[in-house]
């Protein structure tokens, strides 16, 4: 988290405007219309302001409060909380979709179980989940460019090992794929809470 802290407003820049149109819009077409969407590690806010062109619903959370300061400044419209994943105070049953592109990556992977569990307490029946992982073994310390090169425990998943998580957390696979990106490959997954 101090990483992104100190290196908030560089980081927004960064990734400010590289949408991942084609999940933004797979996941838009799965969810209600005016959908409530949690955005988990919405970082600068740019899936928020995606979601709110398309009318939903979405709340912005992260960690870092510099984050959700550059948030707020980019996306005046939106709904942001600075709060750990692993401690979201937010109502059970309440969401109809939960965003979370790339946030898990940044946990030790011991914790995964929980953090599954905890999403699915918190959407709708029926509701998706979108998760994107990068793929790979084990957890490795990566000099993270975004960040002015600070070094950042970063979790890695094999498709078979993050598709078995999210089962055992009570969700149905609804796709599941591999796309090659600039550094990682990355692991991307949309499901549907049982």
């Amino acid at each position: 988290i101090e990483a992104f802290n100190k290196f908030a407003e560089q980081y927004a820049d960064f990734t400010f405007s590289n949408l991942l149109q084609y999940e933004l819009n797979r996941f838009i077409a799965l969810v209600p219309k005016n959908a409530k969407i949690l955005d988990i590690g919405c970082g600068c806010g740019r899936d928020v302001q995606y979601f709110l062109d398309y009318e939903l619903q979405p709340i912005g959370v992260d960690a870092s409060s510099e984050l959700i300061k550059e948030a707020k400044k980019r996306v005046p419209d939106g709904d942001f909380k600075q709060m750990d994943m692993l401690d979201l105070k937010l109502e059970q049953n309440s969401f109809d979709g939960i965003w979370a592109l790339d946030s898990i990556s940044y946990l030790n992977k011991s914790l995964i179980p929980k953090i599954l569990n905890s999403f699915n307490k918190l959407l709708k029946q029926d509701a998706i989940l979108f998760i994107s992982v990068r793929q790979g073994e084990g957890e490795k310390l990566i000099s993270h460019e975004k960040v002015g090169k600070e070094q950042i425990l970063i979790a890695f998943f094999s498709q078979n090992e993050i598709e078995e998580l999210i089962r055992q957390a009570n969700f149905e696979i609804l796709n599941s794929y591999v796309e090659d990106g600039e550094h990682f490959t990355w692991l991307n997954i949309f499901a549907k809470k049982k």
